[in-house]
């Protein structure tokens, strides 16, 4: 379904990526990890095609269009002087999307997103962005800046999202990952190493610090 290579992605003289070759055929719930600057978001980036590289993404053997791909990045942006109900309605007219009644979070609906913690900025563009449907789902360090319920609110959306997409989530809180992915894409020394559910145990040995 999915298919990646990176031969090389560089910012400026520095390489951050390099031969790197990704084929998925299932769908399901895919972990993401690596230390700070290892290259995660730029691996996302490269999924969704938001930055040029060296190499191709083809998802069911064609080039991947933006609109297959969802993605929350770590902090995601909204508009401040917007409700968060205003921007899922600002959302749904820019995709001419059904706008749906039902939200994953509970916000306050009065309030503009200005004055919102990160945590809850964080549920107004989820609630937002999971109104259309994806091929492939991005989100990156999701449960930074959540509370404990709706940590595992969302874990139990990303599984449901894992039964029909290619789901990736990048995170620090490896527990969850163990428990909801298929498998796990380490980020290191520019390369990417698969980690199938059996071999969860040996993650820690090959982060290099």
């Amino acid at each position: 379904m999915l298919r990646l290579f990176i031969e090389n992605k560089y910012y400026g003289k520095k390489k951050v990526l390099e031969s790197i070759e990704l084929k998925i055929d299932s769908k399901g719930v895919y972990g993401v990890i690596g230390k700070n600057g290892a290259g995660k978001t730029t691996f996302f980036k490269c999924i969704s095609s938001q930055t040029t590289f060296k190499g191709f993404v083809h998802l069911n053997q064609k080039p991947i269009e933006k609109d297959n791909v969802g993605c929350c990045p770590t902090n995601p942006f909204l508009y401040d002087y917007l409700t968060a109900e205003e921007f899922k309605n600002f959302f749904a007219k820019l995709y001419n999307l059904e706008n749906k009644k039902n939200n994953i979070f509970d916000l306050p609906k009065d309030q503009l997103i200005k004055d919102f913690s990160s945590g809850m900025k964080k549920k107004a563009y989820l609630n937002a962005l999971l109104q259309k449907k994806y091929a492939i789902y991005l989100f990156d360090e999701v449960f930074n800046g959540l509370d404990i319920e709706s940590v595992f609110t969302f874990e139990n959306v990303i599984r449901k999202l894992g039964e029909s997409s290619i789901v990736f989530i990048s995170s620090h809180i490896l527990a969850s990952l163990f428990n909801m992915c298929n498998s796990i894409f380490l980020v290191n020394d520019k390369k990417v190493k698969n980690f199938k559910k059996d071999e969860f145990d040996q993650i820690e040995s090959f982060i290099k610090y």
